[in-house]
C-alpha cells in the first residue's frame, strides 16, 4: 500500500509540512511512517473526513515553492497567482494528479 493511501494523504506531505500549512497535530493529522530514504521525515496522516479539501488547502497556505524559491514536488510547480484563481473542480482535479504521481490507488473514489 503506497503512503498516499495508508496516510489518508493524496499529496503524500510531509508533517513539516502539515505543520508549517497551519494543520494541528493530533486534530487534523498525526504522525505516520518515515521515508524509508530519511528516517528524520515522516508522511503526515492526514485526520478527518475530507483529505482532498485538507490537501487544497495546505497547497493555498503553502504554495508549490519554498521560501528559497524552490519546487516542493518535484512533478509541479505552479505560481501561487494560479494556484489562487484554481476553482474547486481544478484544484479537485489537481489534487487527482498528485495523487497518481504520488502512485495512490485505494482513495481513486475521491476523484470524480
Amino acid at each position: 500500500m503506497f503512503r498516499t493511501d495508508k496516510h489518508r494523504n493524496p499529496c503524500a506531505i510531509t508533517t513539516d509540512l502539515a505543520k508549517q500549512a497551519g494543520l494541528r497535530l493530533g486534530v487534523d493529522y498525526e504522525q505516520g511512517n518515515p521515508f524509508p530514504d530519511n528516517p528524520k521525515m515522516f508522511t503526515a496522516k492526514i485526520l478527518g473526513q475530507d483529505p482532498v479539501r485538507t490537501m487544497i488547502a495546505v497547497i493555498l497556505k503553502v504554495g508549490y515553492y519554498t521560501k528559497a524559491g524552490k519546487q516542493r514536488w518535484s512533478y509541479v510547480a505552479i505560481p501561487d497567482f494560479i494556484v489562487h484563481s484554481l476553482t474547486i473542480e481544478e484544484f479537485e482535479n489537481l489534487i487527482a494528479f498528485h495523487y497518481q504521481r504520488e502512485g495512490g490507488t485505494e482513495m481513486k473514489g475521491l476523484f470524480l
